[in-house]
């Protein structure tokens, strides 16, 4: 087949270099030495640690404190990485054209575009504020050090950081929205009210129950309308979820209702182009927006891009959380049904740890206060199918 020689042509290109696409990257190098691999950057720095943003707010950050790997790394693995805008794909002709006139040809494509916040549908949504990027970050933070208020809308795990964050810079801060306690996708009822004891003893006011309803602009901030009580605050944050970005796939015909659709091996429809991480988009009931997750479905499609058949699982994925110091730890509490066994080993001020089971073999824990280093020995004992009691004997030698 000619090819136009204005068009660079690689064996492998991976649209997205946060965790999934650095991953697919990485290991695409690993397995295949000699092929070419072109990595599209979109954002404007190198690769960085998506996950620092929220716990960095209030100190804020260099433009390249997060910085995965410099940009030397990527010469000496013979990565190219380039930074634009993919504008359009051709799945016929296998290229792609990129906003700064660039055009590229490939054998195998990676969507690994990220997500984007879900923007709730209701009147005056524009006034809403979403933290997903380091621009965002950066913006968000310069505006937030000249506020006196500040109200949070969503109560899973980036609320609940942004909420501990502006409360560092100083800030009067609400946190509310629909759910009925904090964080109910990752911890239990008990562990939910520990959190909400330690934001509520640090000044954070916590309203459940409160679906939104509207937003208005006033001359001295905005007013946050909810199902039984308004709220007022010089901005409004809210961390109502993601979905996967549709920009690309939805062109191609391959985007679902919540992200890129894809098969068990991380394939679309479309011949030759994968996708993985935050864009894909997932089981109900599966993880998504988690760091070690993207990392896994990079890992997974470019064995597959390789051309080893492995399949995509729902594998044990943890979540960790530090507001105020305190250290909570969450590994595959969805996963846990009704019919599923419990056993509470400590809930007292020192700490918390709940341990599930299914027919005498660990498949969950929750846990608070106990440190980073138990929480290293329940990854393994629950990705092992460690007993409880034999996985907590294993935590009491820590």
């Amino acid at each position: 087949m000619s090819m136009n020689k204005n068009i660079k042509s690689y064996d492998y290109i991976i649209i997205g270099a946060s965790k999934a696409g650095l991953t697919a990257a990485t290991v695409l190098r690993e397995r295949l030495g000699d092929s070419s691999i072109l990595l599209i950057n979109g954002e404007d720095r190198l690769p960085y640690k998506r996950t620092a943003l929220t716990k960095h707010l209030a100190t804020g950050f260099a433009r390249d404190d997060f910085t995965l790997y410099p940009e030397s790394w990527f010469e000496e693995q013979r990565i190219m990485l380039v930074s634009t805008v993919v504008l359009n794909i051709n799945p016929l002709a296998r290229t792609l054209v990129c906003s700064d006139g660039q055009s590229f040809s490939w054998g195998s494509l990676l969507l690994a575009t990220g997500a984007l916040p879900f923007q709730i549908p209701i009147p005056g949504s524009q006034w809403l504020r979403y933290l997903r990027t380091a621009s965002d970050t950066e913006a968000i933070r310069e505006q937030l050090v000249k506020s006196r208020r500040v109200v949070i809308l969503g109560q899973g795990v980036e609320g609940v950081e942004l909420a501990e964050q502006c409360r560092r810079i100083g800030l009067d801060v609400t946190l509310t929205g629909r759910d009925s306690r904090l964080m109910q996708h990752w911890l239990d009822e008990a562990l939910s009210a520990r959190l909400q004891a330690l934001l509520e003893d640090r000044g954070i006011r916590c309203h459940f129950d409160q679906s939104p309803v509207a937003v208005v602009k006033e001359a001295d901030g905005y007013t946050l309308s909810c199902q039984t009580k308004q709220f007022h605050g010089d901005m409004i944050l809210a961390s109502t979820g993601i979905r996967g970005n549709p920009s690309l796939a939805r062109e191609l015909g391959i985007y679902g209702e919540t992200g890129i659709l894809v098969d068990a091996y991380c394939r679309t429809s479309q011949p030759g182009i994968y996708a993985a991480g935050d864009a894909v988009q997932t089981p109900s009931g599966w993880p998504t927006g988690l760091w070690h997750w993207a990392e896994y479905q990079g890992n997974l499609a470019a064995l597959n891009m390789a051309g080893q058949k492995e399949a995509l699982e729902n594998a044990p994925t943890r979540l960790k959380c530090e507001p105020f110091g305190q250290f909570l730890y969450s590994m595959s509490y969805q996963e846990v049904g009704s019919s599923d066994d419990s056993k509470l080993f400590m809930d007292d001020p020192s700490g918390y740890l709940r341990i599930f089971s299914r027919r005498g073999r660990s498949i969950a824990a929750l846990m608070e206060g106990l440190g980073k280093g138990v929480s290293k020995i329940l990854d393994e004992g629950i990705k092992t199918g460690d007993s409880p009691e034999a996985l907590f004997k294993a935590l009491q030698k820590e």
